[in-house]
């Protein structure tokens, strides 16, 4: 079932003076033209923002890295989420999802799930990658006092794939987003090569993708 995800899961970028910079990833909702993507992704500024729109339909394409000019459409944020890191943004496009948006109720620890997504996007490197993994841990998080569902789940992400759909293998339906990799301290790090040490480990976190559901019923 995984052959059409290009039609679902696509690029966000910003519009600047030098043309593209990609930021992270979206995926297309039921709703017309919606897509969800993580808030942080956004920065909760859409001045500029764009979806970018593939021009490969199936996952198993050679996808030309060659090719340098883009397909894009304009998009504005609709609805956002600060406690759950999710926001909803909408294009001016007769498109819609028919994927079934789920739960991490539904899986279990241990469980393999799919992941795609646009790995070093921050390099504008705009190629869409499957990842399987395993669910390691569920757990609840604390924002603004407000118990969240994340997972753990056993694979190093990079920047450009926050806001990635986490699918079920078993079920085929989204569970959850990718938020990225755990950093416990918050500022006053380092970066090397714009990568923070701190998230150079072999787990990311997930927010369970039912705060979407909620958002655009």
């Amino acid at each position: 079932m995984y052959e059409g995800i290009p039609r679902v899961v696509m690029p966000l970028g910003r519009v600047g003076p030098n043309g593209v910079n990609l930021l992270g990833t979206c995926f297309l909702l039921p709703n017309r033209g919606w897509f969800a993507t993580a808030s942080h992704v956004t920065e909760n500024d859409d001045r500029n923002l764009v979806v970018l729109i593939p021009e490969e339909e199936s996952l198993s394409n050679y996808q030309d890295t060659t090719k340098k000019d883009v397909k894009m459409i304009n998009a504005k944020i609709i609805k956002t989420d600060p406690i759950h890191d999710t926001t909803i943004i909408e294009i001016n496009a007769d498109v819609n999802s028919t994927i079934k948006i789920g739960s991490l109720d539904s899986v279990s620890v241990n469980e393999n799930v799919v992941l795609f997504g646009y790995p070093h996007a921050n390099h504008g490197r705009k190629v869409l990658t499957s990842q399987t993994t395993t669910i390691g841990a569920k757990i609840l998080l604390d924002n603004s006092g407000i118990k969240s569902k994340h997972a753990v789940v056993n694979i190093q992400t990079k920047p450009g794939q926050s806001g990635s759909p986490v699918f079920s293998i078993r079920n085929s339906s989204i569970v959850g987003i990718l938020i990225g990799s755990y950093a416990p301290q918050k500022s006053g790090g380092i970066s090397i090569g714009g990568i923070d040490p701190q998230t150079l480990h072999q787990t990311s976190h997930m927010v369970s993708a039912e705060y979407i559901l909620r958002m655009i019923k």
